[in-house]
């Protein structure tokens, strides 16, 4: 049987079917190393005595094997880097999970692990309040040098990504999907920048279609991958309560945005505080506990830093937005889809022609001209 390098292998393991994180450790382990396990025959596979038939059937399974290497260049053909808990480049934060993902597919980049990473999660249907404390939140973190990690589902996830964006930092979006579909969809001028100023990540292979069962399991790859976890807006049996019970596991940090008592949306943020979780008021509060300060750049406005070109630009920019608001109100995001806009230069855009009173806000993101 041929040689192949330790990341061949592990790229081959990783995409075994049947073969889970636990049974993956435990046959590398048996075997001395991935290459190690790869080149074995059936009967080295059965003297490890830690998978049956079927497994072995699945290890050996020619289909798994051919055109391994072509596969594997084929991700980078896509923008798609593979990392895998047997090769190099996995996370550190990963590595001490009880059961980390036995492999990653990256658009992008992953957190860097000597930057604080902080991660924000929520409420899907968020309140604008909730709305606008995660925005503020991730903004001025991200400002402080703070990496933002969420999940990019509607509500507190997206704003969270968008207040990082514009704070000028680095965010990433874990995925309950394959790395190459964007869910959801109107998220897909997110999409884009996340991966250009983060990454996109996800356990599953691509193409891997987004099924509520997924979900849940990608949450503990949220919180491995921070320091600690911000809850901001969350009834009593939110989805975002699974990505704290595993940041706890997992002995990350737990902080709380308190809500009104009585609020729907307040319930699971204010009894995670009574059960011992930290609150917070404002992101210095964070930064404190991380012995960190916020530290805001200045920017000079003045004519001689603003071309003439760049004026023409946002002008432009606000004629067509205008244009498409008269035909009927449309969600930030298809506006950056219909005019091929940033996220970051729409929202700056939008911000202004609201204060020159062209347009106004008519619902969550979504605008209308006046």
């Amino acid at each position: 049987m041929a040689c192949i390098s330790k990341e061949l292998a592990a790229f081959w393991l990783g995409t075994v079917p049947g073969i889970g994180t636990v049974r993956a450790e435990r046959l590398v382990k048996a075997a001395g190393g991935v290459d190690s396990l790869y080149q074995m025959r059936r009967e080295e596979l059965k003297k490890l005595a830690v998978v049956g038939e079927k497994e072995i059937d699945a290890l050996l399974d020619p289909g798994q094997r051919k055109n391994l290497e072509y596969r594997y260049k084929m991700l980078a053909e896509q923008g798609i880097r593979y990392v895998s808990r047997f090769g190099d480049g996995y996370p550190k934060r990963l590595q001490t999970l009880s059961c980390p993902p036995l492999q990653l597919y990256i658009k992008g980049e992953i957190p860097a692990e000597e930057q604080l990473s902080i991660a924000v999660v929520g409420a899907r249907e968020c309140t604008c309040y909730g709305r606008d404390i995660a925005r503020m939140f991730a903004f001025r973190l991200s400002r402080a040098g703070v990496q933002i990690i969420s999940g990019m589902a509607r509500g507190i996830d997206g704003w969270a990504h968008q207040g990082a964006l514009e704070g000028g930092g680095r965010t990433f979006a874990v995925l309950g999907c394959g790395v190459d579909i964007c869910y959801p969809a109107v998220h897909s001028a997110l999409y884009r920048s996340i991966i250009k100023r983060g990454g996109v990540i996800s356990e599953y292979k691509p193409q891997t279609q987004a099924k509520a069962p997924l979900f849940p399991q990608r949450n503990r790859i949220i919180s491995g991958l921070s320091d600690g976890i911000l809850l901001v807006e969350a009834g009593r049996k939110s989805g975002s309560l699974i990505t704290v019970e595993a940041a706890l596991e997992q002995g990350r940090d737990v902080f709380v945005v308190p809500g009104r008592i009585g609020d729907v949306l307040s319930e699971g943020c204010n009894r995670l505080i009574l059960q011992g979780a930290v609150p917070v008021l404002s992101p210095e509060d964070i930064l404190s506990y991380y012995s960190m300060k916020l530290v805001i750049p200045e920017k000079n406005f003045s004519s001689q830093n603003c071309s003439a070109g760049d004026n023409m630009e946002i002008f432009s920019l606000e004629e067509e937005i205008y244009r498409e608001l008269q035909k009927k109100p449309l969600h930030m995001d298809m506006l950056c889809v219909k005019l091929g806009a940033e996220v970051t230069v729409m929202l700056k855009t939008l911000l202004k022609m609201q204060k020159d009173g062209k347009i106004r806000e008519v619902a969550r993101g979504y605008y209308a001209a006046v």
